[in-house]
């Protein structure tokens, strides 16, 4: 595939879809391959981009806040359509980034409307108590290859939270998110498990093997340069790496804060430690063959398609280690848990339970349900591509054509706050709404079974059509014209309130922002008697917004609760 044929494609669907300059339209393909999000939702969401233009972004040219549950991220994007890549330029994005984010705009550049929304909310969140990671990436259409190797190296190495990507590292991203839908070619490979140093030396107790039912299991100790070697083998086999990984994790690579921690271990003088210090990685395999004893004073493990289910972080910090310096890695070993099992749900029970510390992607764990299927083509029928699982977006073929598109998740979402009457649950809860979902669809005794239950005359299909309209014209009248400062926190409720009031989607619009306009400031008012401060963060997120627009508009209360 022609990288620039390719790039240049995009490039002009972009431009002719959304109005925009090349400039503007390298922002969106950036920022869409980057967080895997759909063209239409970057535009209309992250983009600082306001009527076709970029002024008084701050130097910001995307910025995607992350809540879920208790976890926050916010991605922070600057871009440069250019070859070149020098000092200043990286210095400026890093002094804006402070200027606006740290110091709260100190120096009070005028603000567009986007960015001004995005640092209020940040504000908002953080004077809740609640630390937001913050994510920094530097996009140019260049090749690092070709600039000064010394000033991108000082940069990252004195902002952890950025990383620089070049035209490459793009077309990359983008190569990796087609493959997702491609199968992984087969691997054989074997591991050497390394002997006990305290033991016997006629039983030298190298292995923890044991077998319930018809799963095997195996513990060892294990080289991290022998744990490079299966991924060498991967990229050679399957030319990525990210398919070693299970569906349901792969999604998180690089996405997360342990991986300074990891790092800092292993190139620190205690490196040694590293079994004691770290939970070890699990790996699942079809086959598994392990030898009856001890040969030629080896321990050799067989294995078919072995996936890693859980130590993503720890694998892939361990190999980037090992691209740099390999010999950082000398005397360095890590537990593995060894599982044998082809059965699908016992794969999954072993991701959940091995990652109670990481989000799992239940988005791709339903991708291939019977109710996504039918959702699909639904939604396809409608001139909508239906975004399932990672890397969707550069694969539907509406999506590929700059055709109207949405994710799955922003689906579910806006349909748990209408057909379900819970706006601020789902503007809390992501995961939490996509698990039940996902429940919903395996455990016949749920009471949103019989929606999920992949039957073709599930009512769930015009609900969820029902909602993304509701959507859609909300994000339309937003972007339109924000002349309340509450909008920007109000698509959940708002999409409430249509849904309950009904009527045509322009009346009800208009009706239902005028009564959450009157119960803000009543709650303002009854705050202020009390000495406590508001914030429209806090407000929408909770039961009291919701509550205070029933009693508004006389809305009846749904009686099911999650």
């Amino acid at each position: 595939m022609n990288q620039k044929l390719f790039i240049d494609g995009y490039l002009e669907r972009i431009e002719k879809k959304f109005s925009l300059s090349d400039g503007f339209a390298f922002e969106i393909l950036a920022i869409t391959a980057l967080l895997d999000q759909s063209f239409d939702e970057v535009y209309q969401n992250i983009s600082t981009i306001v009527n076709g233009n970029g002024e008084h972004d701050g130097g910001m040219d995307g910025i995607f806040i992350d809540e879920n549950d208790n976890e926050c991220t916010m991605h922070v994007f600057q871009m440069k359509n250019g070859k070149g890549l020098g000092d200043n330029i990286l210095s400026k994005f890093i002094n804006d980034y402070r200027n606006i984010f740290v110091y709260g705009n100190s120096t009070s550049i005028p603000l567009n409307s986007k960015v001004s929304s995005f640092l209020q909310r940040y504000t908002d969140i953080v004077s809740s108590g609640k630390i937001v990671d913050v994510k920094l990436y530097f996009v140019f259409s260049g090749e690092k290859e070709k600039n000064d190797q010394s000033i991108i190296e000082r940069h990252q190495r004195e902002n952890s939270e950025l990383t620089i990507y070049d035209i490459n590292d793009l077309y990359d991203r983008i190569d990796n998110l087609v493959s997702e839908s491609k199968k992984r070619e087969n691997i054989d490979f074997s591991f050497m498990a390394a002997k006990s140093n305290i033991s016997l030396r006629r039983d030298p107790q190298a292995l923890i093997s044991f077998q319930i039912q018809n799963i095997k299991a195996i513990n060892f100790r294990l080289k991290a340069l022998d744990l490079c070697k299966l991924l060498d083998q991967e990229i050679a086999v399957n030319q990525r790496i990210d398919t070693v990984f299970s569906d349901n994790i792969r999604g998180f690579l690089k996405y997360n804060k342990a991986n300074k921690n990891i790092k800092e271990t292993l190139e620190s003088d205690y490196s040694e430690y590293f079994p004691f210090l770290n939970n070890g990685i699990t790996i699942i395999s079809e086959k598994v063959k392990i030898p009856n004893d001890m040969q030629a004073g080896y321990y050799p493990i067989e294995t078919k398609n072995p996936i890693i289910v859980n130590g993503l972080q720890t694998t892939n910090v361990i190999y980037d280690i090992y691209k740099e310096d390999s010999t950082k890695l000398d005397g360095v070993y890590v537990l593995i848990r060894l599982y044998e099992t082809s059965d699908p749900d016992i794969v999954d029970k072993i991701t959940d339970a091995t990652n109670t510390q990481s989000p799992i992607g239940y988005r791709d764990k339903m991708s291939n349900k019977n109710f996504i299927r039918y959702t699909k083509v639904i939604f396809e029928s409608n001139e909508i591509g239906f975004l399932a699982k990672r890397g969707d977006t550069f694969e539907n073929s509406l999506s590929k054509q700059l055709k109207e598109s949405i994710q799955s998740d922003t689906v579910f979402k806006f349909w748990y706050a209408t057909f379900q009457e819970l706006p601020e649950f789902s503007k809390n809860s992501k995961s939490k709404l996509l698990e039940e979902i996902f429940e919903a669809s395996n455990d016949d005794t749920h009471r949103l079974h019989s929606l999920f239950n992949g039957s073709k005359d599930s009512a769930i299909y015009d609900q969820l059509l029902k909602s993304y309209k509701i959507y859609k014209f909300i994000v339309q009248k937003r972007n339109e014209n924000i002349k309340d400062d509450f909008i920007n926190y109000t698509d959940e409720l708002i999409s409430y309130g249509m849904y309950k009031l009904g009527g045509t989607f322009e009346d009800s619009y208009e009706k239902i922002c005028s009564s959450i306009s009157s119960i803000v400031d009543n709650e303002k008012k009854f705050l202020e008697e009390k000495n406590l401060t508001y914030s429209h963060n806090g407000y929408f997120k909770s039961a009291k917004s919701r509550y205070d627009l029933n009693k508004k508009m006389s809305f009846v209360e749904k009686n099911e609760t999650i």
